[in-house]
């Protein structure tokens, strides 16, 4: 390699390596100072169910997985698409096309479009993202008559999606819990969570990556609702001790995108004592999402719920 570009990497390192210190900033002042407005008239559904659409793991070879989300959530009152997976080959259908298909899921049945975060794994896709859009295969459906909540600005043919900053009430007993910023190595994310309440039981949340981190995730829907939180599902991210994604040697998903820097990532002992404030909020079920959290960890969780805990598989129905 030339002197050229030595000094080039190194000066593209030390780049973002500054910027990666300057967002760490950035993200303690957002968190200490914005204070979003709570909802005090959420009110409540008596029914809820999560069926996961796309995920790492399968209740059935038929279904298509991948390292994406995507949960179809229904209410008494709505029935919500969290977030539409990530199509890894481009396929024609999708796997989440294909999934809906076969698990007999309409696309007129929705009601609402919740993304989570911007990230690939959760729009469609990178040619999506880059795009600041989503879809949910390889063409993008006509979702005009449908609320669409997003996390940051993002476009869509004929619909102008809501940008959930602060909380959004979509019916009665379900909210967004407005966006916690981090800030990650690979850069800035915005991320959302949806939290439903449910009768005689309390808030249950439902996540995309939880890059906001649990204990912030948990604080803001103490602070925005006022309720107990009853039960936690989907991505919490925990690569421990790797995760699902190498590029040249590198456990990118753990490097680079939790903890506090490439050279801090998550720990085992972090996650340790996230399930520590689990059991001091008294949560009651949980069941993690297999895309960004290690089997180590999701058997953990398994030993800690016991008969409580919930397998996210996709084409299994999770009722609450």
């Amino acid at each position: 390699m030339s002197e050229f570009w030595r000094l080039k990497n190194y000066a593209v390192s030390l780049f973002k390596y500054r910027r990666h210190h300057e967002g760490l900033n950035r993200e303690e002042e957002r968190w200490k100072f914005h204070r979003p407005t709570p909802i005090s008239e959420l009110g409540e559904t008596g029914f809820l169910s999560i069926l996961p659409l796309i995920d790492w793991h399968s209740s059935d070879p038929g279904f298509k997985t991948e390292m994406g989300v995507s949960y179809l959530v229904k209410t008494d009152h709505l029935t919500v698409l969290f977030d539409v997976g990530q199509n890894t080959h481009a396929e024609d259908p999708s796997p989440l096309l294909h999934n809906m298909a076969k698990l007999g899921v309409d696309l007129a049945g929705v009601d609402a479009i919740v993304i989570s975060h911007r990230h690939y794994d959760h729009t469609g896709g990178h040619a999506w993202s880059r795009k600041k859009t989503f879809s949910l295969g390889n063409r993008q459906f006509d979702l005009s008559q449908k609320k669409i909540i997003v996390p940051s600005p993002l476009s869509y043919p004929n619909a102008n999606p809501a940008v959930a900053v602060d909380a959004i009430r979509l019916a009665p007993g379900v909210a967004t819990t407005g966006i916690i910023g981090r800030q990650l190595f690979i850069g800035w994310v915005d991320e959302q969570a949806l939290a439903v309440n449910v009768r005689n039981k309390g808030i249950v949340l439902i996540v995309g990556c939880g890059h906001q981190t649990l204990s912030r995730l948990i604080q803001r829907t103490k602070d925005m609702f006022g309720k107990p939180i009853y039960g936690i599902f989907g991505g919490l991210h925990y690569p421990i001790p790797k995760g699902r994604v190498n590029w040249f040697g590198i456990n990118t998903q753990r490097r680079f995108a939790s903890g506090s820097g490439i050279f801090s990532p998550v720990k085992w002992k972090e996650m340790e004592s996230d399930l520590d404030l689990l059991r001091k909020e008294k949560v009651q079920v949980s069941g993690l999402s297999g895309h960004d959290s290690s089997d180590d960890v999701i058997q953990h969780f398994k030993n800690y719920f016991g008969p409580s805990y919930k397998d996210i598989l996709v084409g299994r129905q999770i009722d609450v």
